[in-house]
């Protein structure tokens, strides 16, 4: 019923009676078309649709197990991980051994060919002169042949 005939049908039983009783009886009445009110069985069905989408305890307590189970799988991995970060770092520790000692082999190996090359200098150098002397005739030819 509207709101306009509710009206008229209050108006008209204050006319006909006092004022507790008419509201009473627009009390009794339904405010609203009964195709429109809601019933408890309609209420329980929709509560219960509803609250079916939130976890219950036992939901929540399978979620914590399987969080826990999972975090100990993440942890053996990481377990994991960290034994093998241990075993390159062990393998970076030699090949830096290994690096320094060919860095010192290195330098060892360029004086050494530093002292080869000064040593055939002046090989070359102790040849040479005197030839070059002879040519330049400042010693005589047989001291350099003798």
């Amino acid at each position: 019923m509207s709101e306009e005939i509710r009206s008229g049908i209050y108006a008209w039983l204050r006319e006909q009676t006092d004022e507790q009783r008419a509201e009473y009886l627009m009390s009794c009445l339904a405010p609203a078309p009964l195709s429109d009110l809601v019933t408890k069985d309609f209420l329980t069905a929709e509560l219960s649709r509803e609250l079916s989408r939130f976890a219950t305890k036992d939901d929540l307590a399978k979620l914590e197990a399987k969080v826990d189970r999972l975090g100990s799988k993440v942890d053996t991995k990481v377990d994991g991980l960290d034994a093998r970060v241990t075993d390159l770092e062990t393998a970076v520790a030699k090949l830096d051994t290994k690096v320094d000692g060919l860095a010192a082999q290195r330098d060892e190996d360029s004086k050494a060919q530093r002292v080869r090359h000064y040593w055939l200098v002046g090989i070359g150098v102790s040849i040479m002169v005197p030839i070059w002397l002879s040519v330049a005739g400042v010693i005589g030819a047989g001291s350099v042949i003798g």
